[in-house]
């Protein structure tokens, strides 16, 4: 499984505290799990350097998206103000810069499995029914 330590020295760039980069681990295996229906074995060196890879990808495009971890400086500010005027009446209105968090959360979870189907789909371990012949 892939550490923390192991992310830090192969993108020293992508600046994600331990604690954020161990939750989207857990995160992105458990769905894993789920699209393989948990056939992926753990000696199977093969398939675990490739759950490392597409963490290391997912944890990487979240990053650098605006759906991501990334923090800005503007996020929770009004940077966006606008005003109107007629006569001596002034109406101001502001907009936060950000995707409301239901929204962001949804389109993380897109993304991540997108990625995931992407890394896994012609592998076998995705389906579950049966062939009749």
């Amino acid at each position: 499984m892939l550490t923390y330590k192991e992310f830090n020295d192969k993108y020293p760039e992508i600046d994600v505290s331990e604690g954020i980069f161990y939750s989207l681990n857990r995160r992105i295996r458990t769905r894993i799990d789920f699209f393989t229906f948990e056939r992926i074995k753990d000696d199977d060196v093969r398939l675990q350097k490739r759950i490392d890879d597409v963490v290391c990808d997912i944890i990487c495009e979240l990053y650098f998206s605006d759906i991501g971890i990334k923090k800005e400086k503007e996020g929770n500010s009004l940077s966006n103000i606008k005003s109107e005027s007629v006569g001596e009446y002034r109406v101001e209105y502001g907009s936060k810069n950000e995707l409301d968090t239901d929204k962001k959360i949804n389109l993380q979870d897109r993304l991540i499995d997108d990625r995931i189907r992407e890394a896994f789909i012609h592998t076998g371990l995705m389906f579950r029914g049966y062939y009749e012949n």
